[in-house]
């Protein structure tokens, strides 16, 4: 996620509620991989899991900047 759109729903996040638990939800993935990123090996189940949370990190913030986008005080 660029800088720009970070800032953008970062802000749009202190008013609109789903964009907050967007937000909230995009934090914890990135935490989560983290944790798996600094392992030196992943089991088969880790490595699925990883997967699994870049793909729901990703339509998370689809999902952000479309909320973004279609909110005239954020749009870029």
């Amino acid at each position: 996620m660029e800088l720009s759109d970070r800032e953008r729903i970062e802000k749009g996040a202190r008013t609109n509620f789903e964009l907050k638990r967007l937000y909230e939800k995009h934090r914890a993935l990135e935490a989560r991989l983290h944790e798996l990123g600094r392992k030196s090996f992943l089991t088969k189940s880790e490595q699925q899991e990883e997967r699994e949370l870049k793909l729901t990190k990703l339509r998370g913030v689809e999902r952000m900047l479309k909320l973004a986008d279609d909110s005239p005080e954020l749009a870029a």
